[in-house]
């Protein structure tokens, strides 16, 4: 399997999810191949915008400075709640908060770090991971 093709399946599975929880979402099709500003996937439920950023790695540390970047600037624009959601090699999707990255000027994402589960960032859970 590709590196395009396990990236697009992990989006799929993330827009799954939220329809699974009583969003509706879609994936933003070549997000990745334009230069325009545009996130992975997007969820919208009673008014509230959620814009996920997805990204996959096999390292420990991720370092996505212009993905926070222009999500942070999409969410600015949109008035969406932005998140990169990870996925680290044999471990489940996590979630990390865009304003986070921005507020500490902090642009690497680590495995070792606090995150945020789906149910979370919808609503469901509310405690850190």
């Amino acid at each position: 399997m590709t590196r395009y093709e396990k990236g697009a399946n992990f989006e799929r599975a993330i827009v799954h999810e939220f329809w699974e929880r009583g969003w509706t979402a879609i994936r933003s099709a070549g997000s990745g191949n334009t230069s325009l500003l545009a996130p992975d996937i997007i969820a919208i439920r009673d008014g509230r915008i959620i814009l996920v950023e997805c990204k996959s790695t096999s390292r420990e540390r991720l370092y996505l400075k212009h993905a926070i970047l222009s999500l942070h600037e999409f969410s600015r624009i949109s008035g969406g709640r932005a998140y990169i959601s990870m996925k680290f090699l044999r471990k489940e999707p996590r979630f990390y908060e865009i304003d986070e990255f921005i507020n500490k000027k902090k642009f690497a994402i680590s495995i070792q770090d606090d995150y945020l589960s789906l149910d979370a960032i919808i609503g469901i859970q509310k405690t850190f991971i």
